[in-house]
């Protein structure tokens, strides 16, 4: 019943403390709580009244922030679920849980609870800076399904989340909330950093990035500790080609924070600044952080997949990434930053055939794997990213058959993709390609197909 309970339980999660410690910090208090309530008639008690009932939920609120704060999402959500069925309105519990289904890819039902949030409290500011990077991510994934060419961290790890299904004039939409989102958050308090990092969101998805790194500096100079303003910061100038400046936000995001989303960062940026040392490292201290996160372990099948020979402490670099990269599908085969790069991989060894078995098995739903999926899968995953996403593993599986010199195979692949997404940037840009080559022509030519023809 002390407010100042909740907020030590979250302070020491954020600082490390661990699950156990916390649960029996917890204990202690209710106990002493207990005795001195019963001091006066010298009684002692094993166990809590009834007025001592809701004291209970801490025990779940301090499980759900100690593995929140562990990167342990799957766990953490579990519990942000079980308190928010006894609390269905409290504002926080709604933050917190549309938080971990954000980061763990869950777009469209993050963004319902962000919206309840919004409808229970139109005042409420703590990560609004959140939903405007939602907002944000659905804005891309409609721009263009799958960007990875085009470099940046911020575009590449939103692509592989699908956007609404409804929609003609989406993208207008979408650019519109973000825009009334900023101001409502700058009219409600032009001092904090939330307002601005939207406004930044706001200009981003223009690709005005002068104008987003501004706004977001203006965040950062109002609060030098909001750590999502430095990671946002870093995917900016990570974007923007500049990768040895997006290390040093990246790096002061994950001092504040040591979350997968920094490592990721870190991790990209040393990859495009050629650091492959760095960028090994950071992803096994990425591990050491969260050792059962599918993410972390793809941070590693990544930077050994792209490091040279040189490089590597051991021998067999790929061949480690390989394994690096299953290990993490088997751990979430809904995620699609591991397929991808290991059909990159694959492709890169020249395995086509293998890369087609990936894919179709994706497409399957992961059913036909002959690995044996880790028990602690959150199979929902599965189901979601699949449903969501067959276009763009459609589009990929298209390419790769373009590889093979399939084109009929490749050419079936790119309809049906465009037919779940018309705007699948991937697919259109793919099938112009195809179409060049089955006429006989250059793909990577800049003359038009007339004067080719000529």
């Amino acid at each position: 019943k002390n407010p100042y309970a909740l907020e030590a339980i979250d302070q020491l999660a954020r600082l490390g403390c661990n699950e156990a410690a916390l649960l029996a910090l917890v204990d202690e208090g209710l106990r002493d709580l207990v005795k001195s309530r019963l001091s006066k008639s010298k009684k002692e008690v094993d166990g809590m009244d009834e007025d001592d009932e809701p004291l209970i939920p801490l025990v779940e609120y301090s499980k759900a922030h100690a593995n929140m704060y562990g990167n342990q999402m799957a766990t953490a959500l579990e519990h942000f679920n079980g308190l928010s069925a006894v609390y269905p309105t409290d504002p926080y519990i709604m933050m917190h849980r549309a938080n971990i289904l954000q980061e763990m890819g869950h777009v469209l039902e993050s963004e319902r609870s962000y919206r309840r949030l919004c409808a229970l409290d139109q005042n409420w500011m703590a990560s609004m800076d959140r939903y405007a990077h939602l907002l944000f991510q659905l804005r891309m994934s409609r721009k263009n399904a799958f960007m990875v060419r085009q470099g940046g961290f911020v575009h590449y790890q939103y692509s592989c989340h699908g956007g609404r299904e409804r929609v003609h004039d989406e993208a207008y939409s979408i650019e519109d909330e973000l825009a009334q989102l900023a101001q409502e958050l700058l009219d409600l308090d032009d001092r904090r950093p939330e307002g601005w990092v939207a406004l930044s969101l706001h200009h981003l998805t223009r690709d005005d990035h002068d104008k987003s790194l501004a706004f977001v500096d203006r965040a950062i100079a109002l609060c030098q500790d909001h750590s999502y303003s430095h990671y946002l910061r870093g995917s900016i100038l990570l974007s923007s080609q500049r990768p040895d400046h997006a290390v040093v936000s990246f790096y002061r995001a994950n001092d504040l924070r040591k979350d997968i989303p920094s490592y990721e960062g870190l991790v990209e940026s040393y990859l495009q600044a050629n650091k492959f040392k760095e960028a090994i490292c950071s992803a096994k201290e990425a591990i050491s952080s969260a050792p059962r996160d599918a993410r972390a372990i793809t941070l590693v099948g990544l930077a050994l997949a792209q490091a040279p020979a040189t490089n590597q402490q051991e021998g067999g670099g790929k061949e480690r990434a390989i394994r690096a990269l299953r290990r993490a599908m088997k751990l979430d085969p809904g995620a699609p930053r591991p397929l991808f790069a290991l059909v990159d991989l694959q492709a890169q060894e020249g395995s086509l055939a293998s890369c087609v078995e990936l894919l179709r098995n994706a497409l399957d739903g992961g059913g036909k794997s002959n690995d044996v999926t880790d028990s602690t899968v959150n199979a929902n995953h599965v189901v979601t990213w699949n449903m969501a996403h067959k276009d763009v593993i459609q589009a990929k599986l298209a390419e790769i058959y373009t590889l093979m010199e399939s084109y009929d195979s490749a050419l079936e692949c790119y309809h049906t993709a465009i037919s779940l997404n018309p705007q699948n940037g991937l697919a259109s840009q793919g099938l112009e390609r195809l179409e060049k080559i089955m006429k006989g022509l250059d793909p990577d030519s800049s003359m038009d197909e007339g004067e080719q023809q000529i």
